[in-house]
């Protein structure tokens, strides 16, 4: 299950940003040439004979997922900087 929330929150690469003024997200997308995609690190479509729209397909969804997670991470530290600022 390329796409669970452990799964993404276990291989993502977040840092604070220049200056700690938010957060950074690097995702990585590779295309083999056999056709397998893999998103950080995890290949999505690893069967041995792999469909490549399906492939695609379920790494957009992991990236989705990713951004839905980070977005998360972000609103927790909007929010706690903004507490500490009253």
């Amino acid at each position: 299950m390329p796409a669970s929330i452990d799964r993404i929150r276990k291989h993502w690469k977040v840092k604070p940003s220049k200056q700690d003024k938010g957060l950074e997200l690097a995702i990585t997308v590779v295309a083999y040439d056999n056709g397998l995609v893999q998103v950080d690190g995890v290949l999505i479509n690893s069967t041995p004979n792999p469909d490549p729209g399906e492939g695609w397909l379920v790494a957009a969804e992991t990236v989705t997922s990713t951004l839905v997670e980070f977005r998360k991470d972000a609103m927790k530290r909007q929010k706690k900087i903004k507490s500490e600022g009253t």
